[in-house]
């Protein structure tokens, strides 16, 4: 007995019929990665898509998430950017905070000035 119901199948998925489990299997290997992510990045790579369409999701190419802790006044702001920052398509939030964050850290001084505002380097 094999504890399959009988007449459902004449095959038995447990028997051993002598063939290797990848012969016949004529998909290219990919390295542990599946065809359409394969695809993908090798479409995006010999293209040189943008970042915005050669990633399959918002945390491609993300490795680590960082959590913030904003303020009303901050996530206003934040809202206001997302409907009106002079892009013609729909942006990610995700995206434009990245964006926001770089823009910031190319411009310490602007950074400084707002934390002084915030009460550092207070006398």
């Amino acid at each position: 007995m094999t504890g399959f119901k009988s007449g459902a199948s004449d095959d038995d998925p447990l028997a051993d019929d002598g063939q290797d489990k990848n012969e016949g299997d004529t998909s290219p290997m990919t390295g542990g990665r599946n065809d359409s992510t394969a695809t993908t990045e090798e479409t995006a790579s010999s293209t040189k898509l943008p970042w915005l369409y050669a990633r399959n999701g918002i945390t491609d190419g993300r490795a680590k998430t960082v959590q913030l802790h904003l303020q009303q006044s901050t996530i206003d702001r934040e809202q206001d950017a997302l409907r009106d920052v002079p892009i013609d398509e729909t942006v990610n939030k995700a995206d434009l905070r990245e964006a926001a964050y770089l823009v910031g850290l190319a411009n310490l001084d602007d950074v400084a000035a707002q934390l002084q505002e915030w009460g550092y380097d207070a006398e």
